[in-house]
């Protein structure tokens, strides 16, 4: 990124979080969501090695390993309310932490106005 845009996308980050943090999805928004994660699941099972990383994965966490046919169905039925709460609970910017490169002094000027705190690290 340059320098000189780091506040004005900053910005943008900050009010795309907070947008999902606060605003339900439409239907067809909730609805291409979900028809890609589901055909995602599917293209991501079409591959032995695949469905052995998830069903590892599925053990290491203690779920059956039906849950792996399970996990398309249980999207398709997420509301748009599920994903409000997921949004308030997971994407707040205020608890985000921000890691910025670049030159010090253009930076801090762009993110000051942000009120962040700023940890130099070298």
């Amino acid at each position: 990124m340059r320098n000189e845009v780091t506040g004005p996308a900053f910005n943008e980050i900050c009010y795309e979080l907070n947008r999902v943090a606060t605003t339900a999805p439409t239907e067809p928004e909730l609805s291409q969501a979900k028809r890609y994660t589901i055909g995602s699941l599917a293209l991501q099972s079409q591959s032995r090695s695949a469905v052995v990383l998830a069903l590892t994965k599925f053990w290491e966490c203690g779920l059956p390993a039906e849950e792996l046919w399970r996990t398309g169905e249980k999207v398709a039925h997420i509301s748009a309310g599920e994903v409000e709460a997921a949004g308030r609970r997971y994407f707040p910017a205020s608890r985000m932490t921000v890691v910025a490169v670049g030159e010090e002094k253009v930076i801090k000027d762009s993110l000051t106005p942000f009120g962040l705190e700023f940890k130099k690290v070298q």
